[in-house]
């Protein structure tokens, strides 16, 4: 009996659980149209039966043969127009300063434009009364002069601007923040000016939300009441707006007029809410396309096939094959460069030369400095020391709109409001390229990519490849000096960006442009890449062919950094390397003790049953992965207390016979070590 108890008291719980959030959200929806009902709705109702009751003829002379509310209707058509334009501009500036740029006094100039809302408009009224009235601060000057402000439009004028200069740039700083600026940047790299990139990117990323802040503004600034009415004076026919005759026809017991004016200004709030909610749906659906639009929601498209490619070795380099005398010259050139982030040193005395014609990789972890570099040298950034020139002309002080980059982003920065068509042609646009150059280029590019019967698509409806393509499309329409990529492949998956840079090195193949592209990816650096350069802390550690740098890696952050790798801890004493197996390194046998650190990487190291000699370690296999042409084995290196990574053929795996729990040596076939001031 106890446990059925258990069992219906579980099941009433339960059910009450269901039940409750329901029985707490109707009640709650109840009460909320009750409310709207009988403050809202009744109350509109009312209005229009009232200004309708008498018939369409008394509502029509109420409105138009009254000509005191003629002139007050009027007047309220000349003031929140004016007023309205003023907010427009004010929004616009205020939300740009305010969404694009880090400065003091930001969080104030915020709280500044919220002011209006926590100043009554009575209150404020009688502030401009204070100052331009004719005991006011101004007063005597304005009396002086014959200006009137207080009792007249101007007044009015200010009055409404002040109450609802928040609405256009409440709307704007969250919409503009949330669509960031690569799509700005990316229209300056690609030669806008100021005025071309507000008009042609700026403006329509932020319509919807605009228009939506006007009709608010406009809705406010005709039905103000509180600010109007003291500065207005109250004077009929002359400074009595919509809202102040409604009040007055009111008081004057004429109820047909009153009601009329009313159901005006109540239409006038009908018409904002719908045109609002349409906005307000508009701008959802805006940016819910530009979250679905992300390059990681997106399935890849097909990549044109190309022949797989192999690391680059020493004597593939470009510099070993013959070229003409142009080729020969440097097509970027870094000099000393520096660059503060306030206390954060980003590049610190950085020189590099791009040879021309060359695909040449910026190579590092988060935070080396390989993004700034690359942004400095496009002109995106300016460095506090130094020089950029391209080939021979020093293109430091120029603006990145005027040294012709081709520059692409890593989550590509289409204009997603364009087509792909005009998104490669916008370059050739800004720069003012015949339009019939600008067709006959943009297909030659398309067709390039392989994207030719797409050129009417938006952005998008196309794949992450597909984009990746067209950002790459874009910035080569103008015929740049030289191209940058900002990590290109990085917002793709695996297989994506697998097929998309062998179709980039096949691309550079074919056009020449001197490249460069940043990346953390090593795979990705030695495949595409003619020379690679590994970075660090603001620094260049090393630069040559990807063969090079991965043979012979300059000190230990390199060996580290460029792929998987075994660290030994030791010390070099009467010419050992002492790790457990013996080592001999350069230098003189009675040099004192140094530390030192080997570094041998899974492929060079070889396991068998037996031992080989001295320079083999003790170890027990921990766990084994046979999938892939190579046998991952991981192993515990009994001496050393750690595990230690191998890679070894199927052959070998099959011959050996593996298990986890056999007792191996392993030993290396070739070993870095790096002490203080030398490598072996």
């Amino acid at each position: 009996m106890s446990l059925e108890l258990a069992v219906t008291t579980a099941k009433v719980g339960q059910r009450r659980a269901q039940e409750d959030p329901f029985a707490i959200r109707w009640t709650l929806i109840t009460a909320a149209m009750l409310v709207m009902g009988v403050l809202v709705v009744i109350p509109l109702v009312n209005v229009f039966y009232e200004a309708f009751r008498r018939g369409p003829g008394v509502y029509w002379n109420s409105l138009f043969a009254d000509p005191d509310t003629t002139s007050a209707i009027l007047l309220t058509l000349r003031v929140a127009p004016v007023a309205v334009v003023l907010n427009v501009v004010f929004g616009v500036a205020a939300a740009w300063l305010i969404a694009r740029f880090r400065f003091r006094g930001r969080t104030l100039l915020t709280a500044l434009i919220d002011l209006p809302f926590a100043v009554s408009p009575v209150v404020a009224g009688l502030i401009f009364v204070l100052i331009f009235g004719l005991q006011g601060y101004l007063g005597p000057w304005l009396r002086e002069h014959d200006i009137k402000i207080i009792f007249a439009t101007p007044g009015l004028i200010l009055a409404t601007a002040f109450v609802t200069f928040p609405f256009v740039a409440r709307e704007l700083i969250p919409l503009m923040e949330a669509i960031g600026t690569e799509e700005e940047i990316a229209a300056v790299s690609l030669g806008a000016r100021a005025l071309q990139m507000f008009r042609r990117v700026t403006l329509p990323n932020i319509k919807w939300g605009l228009l939506y802040g006007v009709i608010l503004c406009n809705a406010r600034a005709m039905g103000e009441f509180g600010a109007v009415y003291v500065v207005s004076g109250h004077i009929t026919g002359q400074t009595d707006t919509m809202p102040l005759r409604v009040e007055k026809l009111f008081q004057e017991y004429n109820m047909p007029g009153a009601f009329a004016l009313a159901s005006l200004l109540s239409s006038l709030a009908l018409v904002t809410l719908a045109v609002k909610t349409a906005l307000e749906w508009q701008t959802r659906r805006e940016l819910e396309s530009r979250l679905r639009g992300s390059p990681l929601n997106q399935p890849s498209g097909p990549i044109p096939s190309t022949p797989r490619l192999h690391l680059k070795s020493p004597e593939d380099s470009i510099d070993d094959v013959p070229r003409s005398e142009e080729d020969r010259r440097v097509g970027i050139s870094v000099k000393n460069i520096t660059k503060h982030f306030g206390d954060f040193v980003a590049l610190d005395d950085v020189s590099l030369e791009v040879p021309h014609g060359s695909l040449v990789a910026l190579l590092g972890p988060s935070g080396s400095g390989k993004t700034t570099l690359l942004r400095i040298i496009a002109g995106l950034d300016m460095p506090d020391e130094g020089a950029i020139h391209y080939q021979d002309e020093d293109a430091t002080s120029r603006s990145a709109r005027d040294r012709n980059v081709g520059f692409v982003f890593q989550h590509y920065a289409l204009f997603r409001h364009m087509t792909v068509f005009e998104n490669v042609a916008f370059g050739l646009r800004v720069r003012r390229w015949p339009e019939k150059r600008i067709q006959e280029r943009v297909h030659e590019l398309l067709r390039l990519i392989q994207l030719d019967d797409l050129g009417r698509q938006a952005p998008s409806q196309l794949s992450g490849g597909q984009r990746q393509r067209v950002a790459l499309a874009r910035a080569l329409a103008a015929e740049p000096k030289v191209l940058l990529l900002d990590e290109p492949f990085g917002a793709l998956d695996a297989k994506v960006r697998q097929e998309l840079r062998q179709w980039l090195r096949k691309l550079h193949d074919e056009i020449h442009v001197t490249s460069v592209f940043v990346t953390h990816d090593q795979e990705e650096a030695f495949e595409v890449s003619d020379r690679v350069v590994v970075m660090n802390r603001g620094r260049i550690e090393q630069q040559g062919s990807p063969q090079e740098v991965f043979d012979h890696p300059a000190n230990a952050f390199v060996m580290d950094f460029l792929g998987n790798v075994n660290v030994f801890h030791g010390r070099v004493a009467e010419g050992f390397a002492k790790f457990g197996l013996d080592l001999t390194p350069s230098g003189s046998p009675h040099d004192p003790a140094k530390p030192v650190t080997a570094y041998v990487r899974p492929h060079e190291l070889e396991i068998d049953r037996i031992p080989r000699g001295n320079s083999s370690l003790k170890a027990e296999v921990v766990r084994i992965n046979a999938a892939g042409a190579a046998v991952k084995v991981e192993v515990a290196a009994q001496e050393f207390g750690i595990n230690i990574n191998v890679e070894i053929g199927q052959e070998q795996h099959a011959r050996l016979n593996l298990r986890p729990g056999d007792r191996v040596f392993v030993f290396p076939r070739r070993v870095r070590v790096f002490v203080q001031d030398y490598t072996i």
